[in-house]
């Protein structure tokens, strides 16, 4: 059998279809690798062929503008399909995409990955990762799914960016302040780039939702907003995108009503479920979620280790 790589672009389709056969629980569309490439300029990608027949995909790419720190990983994705597992595929990937990162500055690389996909814990093991982040997932079947009341704090209103697009930098502002108080164990705080960096990233793209993401005003002040974005639209599957409040108001029902706007939301217009991952120590969104019929899902992973020509170095 041969194994060669070909630049992503090339085929799209064949990159989201590989990536969410493997994830399971979180769908990839080519659109939004395309918009990968064109909001990150950084971003590359390669399919992994085996006897010229697409059987896997990675990617790499520099996090959001870092303002604090000095990172030493990339972020980075690898997926094989199962039946083409343990022939070298993942192992081809895996060079390329540490030889990209090293290119980047990068001695590490973060990616992520399902607990209940043993093969990929394995191969993590195998090169050197370990599990830097664990996040419990959460599906909301709607069928049959109550119709939630919005119940905002006294004094406060609700609208949606595509009712006041004005606000866009008010919820960035929300999101700079929010970010970094995140639980998160990749190689920096969260963060959330330049406006425009953001904007690009988050308000726009074919994940965006504008008349789904919720933003609730004191005044004409944002204080909080939630963000559900497609994760499938033809399967009218819902992500929870981000819930993000600033510290004054936390504690007295916005997010709440936030992840209840979006759920009536995505009721009214005919979605089928919605999911969602929250690492395990962000106590207060859980327990946000906790309000609502959500059942588990396997958690989400984030893994980091060495990159290929790293891990060599440090075994010679």
């Amino acid at each position: 059998m041969t194994i060669s790589l070909i630049d992503a672009r090339a085929d799209t389709a064949s990159a989201a279809r590989i990536a969410s056969d493997v994830l399971r629980w979180f769908s990839v569309e080519p659109e939004e690798i395309e918009h990968m490439y064109a909001t990150r300029p950084t971003h590359r990608g390669w399919l992994g062929m085996l006897d010229d027949e697409p059987v896997g995909y990675a990617s790499c790419n520099l996090p959001l503008s870092i303002e604090t720190g000095e990172p030493r990983s990339a972020s980075s994705s690898l997926f094989v399909l199962r039946s083409a597992r343990h022939q070298g595929v993942g192992g081809a990937l895996y060079r390329r995409i540490s030889s990209y990162a090293v290119e980047l500055g990068r001695e590490e690389l973060e990616m992520i990955a399902y607990a209940d996909d043993p093969d990929s814990g394995a191969f993590a093991a195998k090169h050197g990762f370990r599990v830097v982040y664990r996040a419990p997932s959460l599906r909301l079947t709607l069928a049959g799914c109550p119709r939630p009341d919005v119940q905002l704090p006294e004094g406060l209103t609700l609208s949606s960016l595509a009712e006041r697009p004005d606000l866009d930098v008010g919820v960035w502002e929300t999101a700079y302040e929010a970010f970094p108080d995140i639980p998160y164990d990749g190689d920096t705080a969260m963060q959330v780039g330049t406006y425009e960096e953001f904007r690009g990233r988050f308000l726009a793209g074919p994940r965006f939702i504008p008349e789904a993401t919720f933003v609730t005003l004191a005044g004409d002040e944002v204080v909080g907003y939630g963000q559900l974005c497609w994760m499938n639209r033809a399967a009218g599957v819902g992500d929870h995108e981000m819930l993000a409040v600033r510290r004054r108001w936390r504690g007295k029902g916005v997010a709440r009503a936030l992840k209840a706007a979006q759920i009536a939301w995505a009721i009214d217009h005919g979605l089928s479920e919605i999911r969602t991952n929250n690492e395990e120590r962000n106590i207060p969104v859980r327990a946000v979620n906790a309000h609502f019929p959500y059942a588990p899902l396997p958690e989400k992973l984030l893994y980091r280790g060495p990159c290929a020509s790293t891990q060599l170095r440090a075994h010679s």
